[in-house]
């Protein structure tokens, strides 16, 4: 469990960084083909929505949806993301949830911050719920599920800064 746990501890920490780089096809390699990118939009004081199909969500992409996403971000094409603000991701209280033969379940703990000239600073946190999957090429991400702990949003949310 202590390898596997470093493993998973290593992903999350190189996602961070490939995001607070810039390095976007290097992020993109950490996701699976099939892969969800989901934050679910808050409901009430405890919950968060649950069927992104009917409900309200933040965000929910798939790997297409990342793909397109990057390239509005790199082509300057998306007038929330210009300037890009620069980042800061900490990632920690990583855990193993559970595993099967070719997937572990990790939970983790996040705050990132932010500084754009256009919307100042900005300090976000929650909580990460990832599906990893082993594959050949080592651990990737098929589905990350990201907790926003705000009750008002302010500013842009978008793959880099949450």
């Amino acid at each position: 469990m202590t390898h596997l746990l470093e493993e998973a501890s290593h992903l999350l920490h190189q996602e961070g960084w490939f995001l607070d780089n810039r390095l976007w096809d290097d992020w993109l390699t950490l996701y699976t083909d099939d892969c969800i990118y989901w934050a679910p939009a808050m409901v009430g004081d405890e919950n968060w929505t649950d069927n992104p199909d009917n409900d309200v969500s933040l965000i929910y992409m798939d790997r297409p949806g990342l793909e397109a996403r990057i390239f509005r971000i790199e082509g300057e094409d998306s007038y929330a993301s210009h300037p890009l603000p620069h980042t800061s991701h900490l990632v920690t209280n990583i855990l193993v949830q559970g595993q099967t033969e070719d997937n572990v379940d990790v939970s983790a703990t996040w705050l990132v911050h932010s500084y754009s000239r256009v919307h100042g600073r900005l300090i976000r946190g929650g909580l990460y719920r990832y599906a990893i999957r082993k594959t050949s090429l080592g651990l990737k991400i098929r589905e990350k599920k990201i907790f926003v702990h705000d009750d008002k949003i302010v500013g842009p949310i978008d793959i880099y800064n949450i």
